[in-house]
């Protein structure tokens, strides 16, 4: 017995439920190359439910659209506050190196004076 699109959805929306649930175990781990794949891996079942979303008796998934939609707001405003946290250490890492570039010189040159000098004795 061949399954109704309506059943075909509701086992898409499992999947992707469970993808969803991933991701954000994946984001609390800090794991973010693992949320990079399950997003991959949800890309075809979102294209799908797409297609699926003009068959009749769709609408009875709306509150699952919500749900996942909701919760996959959260997980991007979570990516995009690490992205600015990072953003800004890497900012922070930029101005410590062109000090450093800037000073440097004067230490090699201190070190070079300051360096012993050995004679052989003989």
């Amino acid at each position: 017995m061949k399954e109704s699109p309506c059943q075909f959805a509701a086992r898409l929306f499992t999947a992707l439920e469970e993808l969803v649930e991933q991701e954000g175990m994946y984001l609390r781990g800090g794991f973010f190359d693992l949320v990079v794949d399950s997003r991959r891996r949800s890309a075809p079942l979102v294209k799908q439910l797409g297609v699926l979303a003009r068959e009749p008796g769709m609408a009875d998934f709306a509150p699952q659209v919500a749900a996942l939609l909701e919760r996959c707001a959260i997980h991007d405003a979570f990516l995009q506050g690490k992205m600015l946290e990072l953003t800004l250490e890497i900012r922070r890492i930029d101005q410590a190196r062109h000090r450093t570039s800037r000073v440097a010189p004067a230490y090699a040159s201190f070190a070079r004076e300051a360096a012993p000098q050995f004679q052989a004795a003989g």
